[in-house]
């Protein structure tokens, strides 16, 4: 029976968010997450815009029924696109992906950069996100909220 190795991550391929700090492996993801910023939604339905396709898809699903038509594979769950089955996988069967449990509490997590985060700031009371400026957050939401209202 042969195992699978965890998927290895080169730094050295990442894109990085020069406004939030987010990385990003694929230059697609790099981009569609820049047009965020810049508020450059190229995808409409009803006076609301959408940054990507699959967002769109989902909208047109939720909101004006249209049929879901990906299904996962192991419990027939329906979604809008291929990209919400893939996420659902990972979340719900953890498919094709190493699972990162807490030692301490048991607490799971799909990364292990999520476990990291969870331990800094859960058992070890220390901040797992830090701005240059010196302040520390636990999350990294918290540091980005604070680095764009403090315009750094």
């Amino acid at each position: 029976m042969a195992t699978s190795m965890p998927k290895q991550v080169n730094m050295e391929s990442t894109r990085l968010c020069t406004e939030c700090g987010r990385q990003f492996q694929s230059r697609s993801g790099h981009s569609r997450h820049m047009r965020q910023h810049k508020g450059q939604a190229p995808y409409r339905c009803c006076g609301k815009m959408f940054f990507d396709k699959d967002k769109l898809k989902m909208h047109r699903n939720h909101i004006h029924g249209e049929a879901a038509r990906e299904a996962c594979f192991q419990c027939g769950k329906l979604f809008a696109t291929r990209q919400q089955v893939t996420k659902h996988m990972t979340v719900v069967h953890n498919a094709n992906s190493e699972k990162f449990t807490c030692d301490t509490c048991g607490a799971n997590y799909t990364s292990k950069q999520g476990l990291q985060d969870h331990t800094a700031s859960q058992h070890e009371g220390r901040a797992a996100h830090a701005c240059h400026c010196g302040k520390e957050y636990r999350h990294a939401t918290n540091l980005y909220r604070h680095k764009k209202s403090t315009k750094h």
